[in-house]
């Protein structure tokens, strides 16, 4: 069976929360917007986290996004 996927988000929200009262609703709906958690401490995941050879490094993003801008623009 083929579902979108925003229709398969909405069930499976539905199937965590069906038995959830508001207050227990509210505090999963909280967790599920909360930033990476390392160590204890929060912190928002930047560029400079990942190692050279990971292709979410800076470097790598950066020749990614030359080599989309030079294959759209004929460069």
């Amino acid at each position: 069976m083929l579902m979108p996927m925003d229709r398969f988000l909405n069930l499976t929200y539905q199937f965590a929360t069906e038995n959830a009262d508001e207050t227990e609703r509210e505090k999963f709906d909280i967790k599920l917007q909360m930033p990476v958690v390392r160590g204890g401490a929060v912190q928002q995941a930047r560029t400079t986290d990942f190692a050279d050879e990971s292709p979410w490094s800076k470097q790598n993003e950066e020749s990614a996004l030359s080599g989309l801008v030079g294959a759209l623009t004929g460069g």
